[in-house]
């Protein structure tokens, strides 16, 4: 019987995790190569063998850029494999993402800054750039596919770790995207491999390694993949997939032989074994996906997440710093926009804020942002957000609250902005908003004293980067490992506008050896939030910070915002799991708030700046602040190489943290809780014309090829809305995707009026 063998060779490339972008990592005596040393060698040995039909898979431009930096003179072979269609390029962007914690824009960014050099290499018509590739991403942000049809793309490959359950992915707002994650494969070979540092000369380079300080593993055995080749063979049906895969592994030189051998081994029988890329896979299934999505409603698919919930904590400043970097790149690039609409000459964003956005971009990597990579590549990372704030010209925040402190004796009220607080030296003990109590009371067990609203407590979290692996839990209403860090305040201070505590932890816990702070709580200028700023020395292992607010309510579902969007989340204790590869803590990313509705009107809704990990138990919300994990897991396997650079996940230092509270009784919509958000994040941008409609500008920019304007508006409200612009002097609009492409010219017109659909995202071109 004829058979069509697809073999599908891969390599998982990852620009930071165990090694360092382009610098090499040292510790002990030992150097680790970076990853675009590696990738040098892996892109070279791809060249070599894709003449001989080898087929590759990678789409991250950062990639292709670093390597074609390094051999410009590759630029012609590369182009010439991707129209072949040895090299399939896919849609990664710069870099695979983590869709959860970067600012909403900043994932949009990861497309549009890389279409350029997808133009270069494969142009717009080249198959692989309908593939979303997600490959090792932490869970998937539940409107993702929104913004991945936005950029053009058709399929989504590789949803890790919670991988897409059906054939068709449909996001919050209803659109629809396909997926090849359930592709059946006959055979498959390879497993992950790393280069240990040559023990000759301790990675530093020498003869023995050939100067690349590496001792070189086989991607795969000949015997294994020989054997997925003759078992795809002989399988039943006309076609046959076979995957062939490593990470960071060579490619052998062995199989294009294997090929060769077996099918003139099989010559005179029909059956071909033919080197393949994802494109020829999605080739052969997009009709039948295409009627699936025909058929599939817009019910949104139960959310991707969470994925390795410890991410959302680990390396905090990761989370906080990327957030904020792309904040001020948002607010320049606005100002750049209004100043050339009022000059009525349009411009195009500059080289430096390009090369900002890409910084920006590259943090936010899965193992970037996650702060799941070595402490090698921590510098690195600081130092591209370094350069984008200083292009963006961001200044030192505030003082956050007014001097003349005095000390406190006993209990005490102050009013605070429309909050009148009692607290004493413990904490917060009530908060009433014009007379009402929307807090409630939250016991801790039969022994201890209640928590306090915003109360800091300190908790065992056994685990690694990637999440906690020893259940904290006795029962889920009571966690009996945490430390009420009220019991440890040493000082409580107000002044006409703020109160202040000052603590120290000091017992005999082995696993803590610094851990002081100071937080202060002052109303925000309008008077609706109280604003915290948590300044921690801290020093521990296996434990983690959180802030805790009791809340009235025991119903089991919030409320939280997701990049472009929001989604109500369940408490079901039944879901818990602390295995590595399913972990689920009833953690959640979160964009800018969390809410939990008390009643019809009331309730208390919890903003970050940069701190993404909240929890809704029945009876509080909390948000964690920092964690300190000591299991290596992945980031050391000394099956591989031993190099113990991993000591910075702890996060001991000093830190600032910032969160809100936000309390109501008189009603608060989304739509408010994420203007609000926005505001506190110091991004509310405002164009130079009227917006309105239930929408927030998330970009109001320069057009990326400099004959325009560009708008990009959220619907907030989660329904349908009517956007209206109203101008000074008639302007031509017209709606574009994300990448700015395919707009229609149109008439000009002092009035621009277009529907928005829930959780949808519109991109007008404005000339």
């Amino acid at each position: 019987m004829a058979k069509d063998v697809l073999l599908i060779p891969h390599n998982h490339l990852d620009p930071v995790w165990r090694r360092a972008w382009r610098r090499p990592a040292v510790k002990g005596g030992v150097t680790v190569r970076p990853y675009a040393e590696v990738q040098e060698a892996i892109l070279l040995r791809w060249l070599e063998m894709a003449e001989r039909g080898m087929a590759l898979t990678e789409g991250q431009t950062v990639v292709w850029r670093e390597f074609l930096r390094r051999h410009p003179e590759a630029e012609g072979a590369v182009h010439r494999h991707a129209e072949s269609g040895h090299l399939c390029i896919v849609l990664a962007g710069e870099t695979v993402q983590d869709s959860n914690l970067p600012a909403a824009e900043g994932l949009i960014r990861n497309f549009l800054l890389a279409q350029p050099l997808y133009d270069r290499l494969a142009g717009p018509a080249h198959p692989g750039l309908r593939l979303a590739w997600l490959e090792d991403a932490f869970g998937q942000t539940p409107n993702y596919p929104q913004i991945l049809r936005g950029v053009r793309a058709e399929a989504a490959c590789a949803t890790f770790y919670r991988t897409c359950p059906e054939e068709v992915w449909v996001g919050l707002d209803g659109t629809s995207i396909l997926c090849l994650d359930h592709v059946a494969v006959a055979a498959s070979a390879g497993s992950v491999r790393k280069h240990p540092p040559c023990p000759a000369c301790q990675g530093a380079g020498c003869d023995a390694c050939g100067g690349t300080g590496l001792v070189w593993r086989p991607a795969w055995s000949r015997e294994d993949a020989r054997a997925a080749l003759e078992t795809a063979l002989a399988a039943d049906g006309d076609v046959a997939i076979v995957r062939v895969g490593s990470e960071e592994g060579i490619p052998e030189e062995h199989l294009t032989d294997d090929v060769e051998a077996l099918n003139a081994a099989h010559a005179g029988e029909g059956k071909n074994i033919r080197f393949a890329t994802m494109a020829d896979v999605y080739a052969l299934h997009r009709a039948r996906l295409r009627r699936l999505a025909v058929a599939r409603d817009d019910v949104p698919t139960p959310e991707l997440n969470p994925a390795s919930p410890g991410c959302y904590v680990t390396r905090i400043a990761c989370k906080q710093r990327t957030r904020a970097a792309a904040y001020a790149l948002l607010r320049r690039e606005a100002e750049q926009a209004t100043g050339s609409w009022h000059a009525g000459e349009p411009i195009a964003p500059t080289p430096e804020m390009t090369e900002a956005w890409r910084g920006v971009v590259f943090n936010q990597f899965h193992d970037a942002i996650t702060g799941t990579h070595i402490d090698g590549a921590y510098p690195e990372l600081m130092e591209m957000l370094e350069a984008a704030e200083v292009m963006a010209g961001t200044a030192p925040p505030p003082d956050p609250a007014p001097e003349g402190f005095r000390p406190i004796e006993g209990l005490a009220e102050a009013r605070l902005g429309r909050m009148d607080v009692t607290f004493d030296l413990t904490g917060i003990r009530s908060i009433l908003l014009d007379g009402q109590d929307v807090f409630g009371r939250l016991p801790y067990n039969e022994t201890k004293r209640d928590f306090r609203i915003g109360e800091l407590v300190l908790e065992a979290d056994f685990g690694d980067a990637w999440g906690t692996r020893i259940p904290a839990f006795w029962s889920m209403e009571d966690d009996f490992s945490q430390i009420q860090l009220g019991d440890f305040h040493t000082a409580v201070e107000a002044s006409s506008g703020a109160i202040r505590w000052r603590g120290r932890y000091t017992t005999e816990n082995p696993r803590v050896r610094e851990l002081g702070w100071t937080v202060t709580a002052c109303p925000s200028a309008d008077g609706r939030r109280l604003d915290f700023r948590v300044e921690v020395d801290w020093d521990t292992r296996s434990q983690r910070l959180r802030a805790v607010f009791p809340v009235d309510s025991r119903e089991t579902s919030a409320t939280w915002e997701v990049p472009f969007g929001f989604i109500d989340r369940a408490f079901d204790a039944d879901q818990i799991n602390y295995s590595q590869w399913n972990a689920h803590t009833m953690d959640y990313p979160a964009l800018h708030w969390v809410r939990k509705a008390v009643g019809p009107r009331t309730g208390v809704a919890v903003l970050n700046r940069g701190l993404p990990c909240h929890r809704w138990l029945p009876g509080r919300l909390d948000i964690s602040l920092l964690r300190s994990p000591e299991w290596e897991f992945c980031a050391v396997e000394p099956c591989h190489y031993e190099f113990w650079d991993i000591d910075g996940q702890r996060d001991a230092g000093r830190h600032v943290l910032e969160y809100a509270l936000l309390p109501y009784v008189d009603g608060l919509s989304e739509a408010d809780l994420t203007r609000e958000g926005y505001a506190y994040n110091n991004c509310a941008l405002t164009p130079p014309f009227s917006v309105s409609g239930e929408v927030i500008v998330t970009a109001w920019k320069p057009a990326e090829d400099g004959s325009g304007w560009i708008l990009r508006l959220q619907e907030i409200a989660g329904r349908p809305t009517e956007v209206i612009l109203d101008f000074e002097e008639p302007r031509a609009v017209c709606v574009t995707d994300l990448l700015e492409r395919g707009h229609t010219p149109s008439g000009a017109a002092l009035r621009f009026i277009a529907p928005l659909h829930k959780h949808g995202i519109l991109t007008l071109m404005i000339r």
